[in-house]
C-alpha cells in the first residue's frame, strides 16, 4: 500500500511537472500573465465587427507571408489612434490585430505592437521583447501570438501554424 502511494505521488508530480511545462509551450503566457489580460482585452475581436466598431481598420496592406518557409502572419486590422500616441505601448491596446484566412472568413490569430521609427530611433524593448525593425514601414514591430500557438516562439514575427496568404 506504501509503495502503491509513492508511486502515485510520483506520477502525480510528474504529470504536475509535464503539465506546467506544457502549459508554458501551448499557452505561450508571458511570465507576469501579462497575455493573459491580452487575452481578455482582445477576446471580443475574434469578432471582426467589433474590432472595426473599435477602431480597428484595414490600413490598406496586403496579407503577408514568407512562402520560403511556409509560414504565414496573415491580414491586419490597425488602429491608427494607438498608432500615433508618440510611442507610448499598452498591452492592452495593441496598435494591430492580425487575422488568418479561415473558411471564407478571419480568425484572430495575434496581435501586434507597433512603433513608429520616426517616434524612437532606438530599438525599443516591449513584454521583455527587443522589438523588430520593418523598414519598409518604418515601425518597429512585435507579435504576439496569443490566439495561435507559434511553434518558433510566442514573439516572433511569422507562424507555421498560420497558412500561407491566399492566391488571387
Amino acid at each position: 500500500m506504501r509503495r502503491e502511494g509513492l508511486r502515485v505521488a510520483v506520477a502525480a508530480a510528474a504529470v504536475a511537472l509535464v503539465g506546467g511545462f506544457a502549459w508554458a509551450g501551448t499557452a505561450q503566457a508571458h511570465s507576469d500573465h501579462t497575455l493573459d489580460k491580452v487575452r481578455t482585452a482582445t477576446a471580443k475581436f475574434h469578432s471582426t465587427a467589433e474590432a472595426r466598431a473599435a477602431g480597428y481598420g484595414d490600413p490598406g496592406l496586403p496579407c503577408f507571408d514568407s512562402p520560403s518557409t511556409n509560414q504565414g502572419m496573415g491580414f491586419h486590422l490597425v488602429n491608427g489612434n494607438y498608432l500615433n500616441d508618440g510611442g507610448a505601448l499598452d498591452p492592452l491596446h495593441p496598435e494591430a490585430l492580425v487575422y488568418e484566412e479561415h473558411q471564407g472568413g478571419l480568425k484572430l490569430v495575434a496581435v501586434e505592437y507597433l512603433v513608429k521609427m520616426s517616434d524612437s530611433p532606438d530599438r525599443p524593448t516591449f513584454l521583455g521583447q527587443k522589438m523588430i525593425p520593418n523598414d519598409a514601414l518604418g515601425l518597429w514591430t512585435l507579435h504576439a501570438w496569443i490566439w495561435r500557438d507559434n511553434p518558433d516562439g510566442l514573439f516572433q514575427s511569422y507562424n507555421a501554424n498560420v497558412p500561407l496568404c491566399p492566391k488571387a
